[in-house]
Parts: structure tokens; sequence; C-alpha cells
């Protein structure tokens, strides 16, 4: 009798089965979770779109495609400031900047968050696919991209550089396949790839860092098995990859000329001192936490990779986690590429636990485990899904909706912050003495706003293109703005007859006290003085 009751269920259930069939469609998949990742934990981990808007460089980045489209071509000095008009400016991002405006023009600032939502969800699909293949747990994968995301909040701005992740986990993914599944021929669609990364943004050599890693880690097997010929065999096509892609890179409006000026750049210490995405994150803020989470466990899977001889994965973890510990623009960059790594790493650690201590509390974990990702698998392949994708296209265009209407949720406005950025105080700027042209000293961190906000009818002293100015430029700035005691002459070299400073600076209580400058408007945020005669 129970074997008849057993026998009837499992036909009504398989009965059942097609009857799910027709909406099976309009079910969510991992992937549609792992796309609507970076949505969820902006509003879960941060202040909500804002935070993509919390770094002005934006705003310049908006107004230089704009000018490309304008005028059909990448400029090759610079239209932005004042101080240095004129002068030859890499604008090494142009390709990003055209897309950046072209969605500006569409849906203003709530397109430029659109569009980086967009761009995080693709990394995240990514990430959570290449921890797929690595380790062959849906679960797993899905936990590991959830932390990988909340660890990059770190850096997620609506800036250029948000598409390096997302290509360094493309690079990842083809990799994998060429190791995993021994298919050389998809390194052909590195070199390519690298022609598009290096006229989007200048993070394009960790392509080829990637590369280099992989023909490194592969050798470095061969050799540990005693095997040199095997070594240089297995690592050649790597390395010679890595040469086609340094070619590759080279197709960019400025040639090699990029390359230097990229080291140039990064080998300058006084970048590293005084921009703060170049510095180690403050372990005290909010978003820490996941970035410490991560990083225990990418050491540990390093270790546990070294046991088992997999030095491609030792020396990614590894090399990635030093980056990311030295500057915190490179945390990011180490969530997307250590993933897979840590996937596999964590799903080994299940199946030991499992057999070492099946009755214990860490086998039932292990067991359960099992359970929950054969029950995902089951879903995953049942069904004519179609790849319609129903779920996340909905949520985006609801999100997309919102963000055009967000009413009185201000997690929900694609503005820069009124406490943050000077937002009054620009729009009087325009009012100053009009028989002189406004030379403005402001700033770095609001130059790209008031780029944004005021040019060309304003030009600024500076801004975040701190590559452009050079460090003795931006020194110079610093100086002014610490009060030193030059800080008078280096305002009148450059004929500064205005200044907007936070009302809480030291230079603002300076200006206060002379008799050559006055105040003409004051809020919370910013107080904006005039220069009206010289001092005697």
């Amino acid at each position: 009798m129970l074997e008849a009751a057993t026998e009837k269920g499992s036909q009504s259930l398989v009965g059942a089965a097609p009857s799910f069939q027709p909406y099976s469609p309009f079910l969510p998949s991992l992937s549609d979770l792992a796309f609507l990742m970076p949505i969820l934990v902006l509003f879960w981990c941060t202040t909500g779109v804002g935070w993509l808007l919390t770094d002005s460089d934006t705003g310049w980045h908006i107004r230089t495609g704009e000018w490309i489209l304008e005028n059909g071509r990448v400029p090759a000095v610079d239209i932005f400031s004042f101080t240095r008009a004129g002068e030859p400016w890499f604008a090494w991002e142009w390709l990003s900047d055209v897309f950046m405006a072209t969605a500006h023009r569409s849906g203003g600032l709530a397109g430029i968050v659109l569009v980086s939502l967009l761009v995080l969800g693709a990394t995240s699909v990514c990430v959570y696919k290449n921890t797929v293949a690595e380790s062959g747990q849906r679960l797993m994968a899905i936990v590991v991209t959830s932390l990988a995301m909340a660890a990059s909040t770190i850096h997620w701005l609506a800036r250029p550089h948000l598409v390096t992740p997302l290509l360094a986990s493309i690079f990842c993914w083809v990799l994998n396949r060429v190791e995993r599944d021994k298919e050389p021929g998809l390194l052909l669609a590195l070199p390519p790839l690298t022609i598009l990364w290096v006229n989007l943004h200048g993070g394009f050599f960790v392509g080829i860092v990637l590369v280099t890693t992989y023909g490194m880690g592969v050798a470095a097997e061969e050799l540990a098995q005693g095997s040199r010929e095997n070594a240089w065999f297995r690592g050649r096509k790597y390395f010679l990859t890595a040469v086609a892609c340094v070619v590759a890179s080279l197709l960019n409006p400025y040639g090699y000329r990029l390359h230097v000026h990229v080291a140039q750049y990064l080998g300058a210490s006084f970048y590293l001192q005084h921009v703060s995405e170049f510095q180690s994150i403050d372990f005290h803020s909010f978003t820490a936490a996941y970035f410490e989470t991560l990083l225990v466990i990418a050491i540990a899977a390093a270790l546990w990779h070294l046991g088992s001889g997999r030095f491609v994965h030792v020396m990614l973890l590894l090399s990635w986690s030093h980056l990311a510990l030295f500057s915190a623009r490179n945390i990011p960059i180490f969530a997307v590429v250590t993933a897979p790594s840590i996937g596999l790493a964590m799903r080994e650690w299940l199946e030991r636990a499992g057999s070492l201590w099946p009755a214990q509390w860490m086998g039932k974990v292990a067991r359960n485990f099992e359970e929950l990702e054969t029950g995902l698998r089951t879903i995953a392949t049942t069904g004519d899904r179609r790849y319609w994708h129903l779920v996340q296209c909905f949520v985006v265009l609801l999100l997309a909706f919102m963000l055009a209407h967000p009413g009185r949720v201000r997690a929900l406005r694609a503005e820069f912050d009124r406490n943050r950025f000077p937002v009054d105080a620009a729009g009087v700027l325009p009012q100053l003495n009009r028989d002189r042209a406004i030379r403005l000293y402001s700033s770095w961190q609001w130059g790209g706003y008031l780029i944004y906000r005021l040019w060309p009818s304003v030009n600024v002293f500076d801004d975040g293109r701190t590559d452009f100015y050079g460090p003795a430029f931006v020194e110079d700035g610093l100086r002014a703005w610490e009060v030193t005691p030059d800080w008078n002459n280096i305002l009148a070299r450059h004929g500064v007859n205005a200044a907007l400073l936070p009302v809480d600076s030291a230079l603002a209580s300076v200006l206060r006290e002379r008799s050559d400058w006055k105040p003409v408007y004051q809020d919370q945020i910013a107080v904006l003085f005039e220069k009206t005669e010289d001092k005697r």
C-alpha cells in the first residue's frame, strides 16, 4: 500500500510538473538575482543612488563627452581651467565620456546613475558565472558574489573606472575557460577587448597583468612538478597573448604616449600621499567590514590552493589582496578577480568537513548545503526558460521610472549632495562683476562639479584631473588651501579674483579678515569671496 501511494504521489508530481512550464520564463534565476545584486547592495550598504555621485569628477567627464560629440574629435589640450588652458591634455577615458554624455542627454544625472547600475549589474553577473563555473556550486557562487559586490561599494562612483572590474571579470572568464576547458582559441578575444578597454579607461593594464599572472601561474605549477619543457609550453600562449594585448593597447588617440603618461602618473609618490582613493582603505568606514571578510577568506583560500599546488589561484589571491590593502581603488578589482578562487576553496572546505565530521554539525551543514544545491540545480534545468529574464527587466524599468520621479524619497534622488557640494553658491557665481572674467579658486574636489554647473561661462583653477595638472601645480593649490605663508602670492600669480570655499576652511577665515576680499554670498556649506582691490 505504501509503495502504491508513493508511486501515485510520484506520478502526480510528474504530471503536475508540465503545468508550471508555461510560467517558467517568468521565474527569476540566480543569474537574475546576481544582476540585481548591485541595486540591492546599493540601498542596503549605502545611502542610495546619490552614493554614485559623491565624486565631482563625474561632472567634467560628462562635459568632456559633450565636447567630443559636438566637435567630432578628442580634445588634445585643456578646455576647462584658466590656469593651464591650452596645454596638452590626455583625455584617456574619451569613449566612456561619450557614453556618459549620451546617457546624460537622454536622462540627466538619473541616466548616468542607471547606466552605472547596468555596468555594475553586468559585472555582478560575470562574477557569479565565473564562480559557478569554477566551483560548480550556484548557492556558493551567489553568496560570494554578494560579498564581492558589497566589498566593492567603497569605490562605486559614476565614473569610467566602473568598466575596469567588468572587463577584468570578462578576462578572468576567458582565462579560466582556457585552463579548465582547454580552449586556447578563446585567448584571441583578449586583444580586441584590450582595444575597447584602453579607450574606456586607463586601467587597461590590469588585463595585461591578469594574462601574465596566468602564464606565470601555470609555469610555476609545471616547475613544481619538475617539468621545465611543459612550463614553457603551458605558459607561452599566455605570454604571447599578453604581448598581443600590449600591442593592441597602442590603438588609442595618443598611442604609446598614453602608456608613458599612465606610468608616470601611477609612479608619482605625491598622488599616493594626497589622493584618498590611492591610499589604503579606512577600516573605520561602514563598508570596510565586507572587505575585511572577503580579505580573510581570500588569504585562507590562498593557503588552501597552495597546498593543492594551484599556483594560478595562489598568485591571483595574494597579489590582489596586497594591491587592495595598498589602495582602496583596487578593492573592486580584487573582489571580482578573487571570487572564483574563493568559491572553489569554499566548496572544497565543505566537502572536506562533510567527510571528516559526518556526524558533527559541520557535516550536517555540508549535507544541507548540498541538498540546497541539488534543488537549485534542478530548478535551473527545469522547463524552457528562454532567457527572457523578465524579473530583472521589470526591476530596471521600475528603477528608471523611480529615478525620473523620485518624489520625496531621498535615496532615489540622482543629484549632487547639497551637503557636500556648493549647489546654491554655484548659482551666484555668474552674477559677480561682469566687467572682468571670473578666475575662481576653489578646492579640486569641487572643480568637477563647477565644470558641470558653470562651464564654459566659468573656468576653474583646478579639478580632479591631477594627472594633468602635475604634482608641482597641485602642491601650489594645496599650499594656498592650507594658508601657508606664500598663499597670497600663489593666488596672485594666477590672477585669481574670486574664491569659493567651505565655510569652515582656514582660507575662508583668513579672507574674512582682509580688506581686499569681501564675502558676497554664504550658506551652510560654502562662502563666496570676490577680490576688490589690492590691500595697502
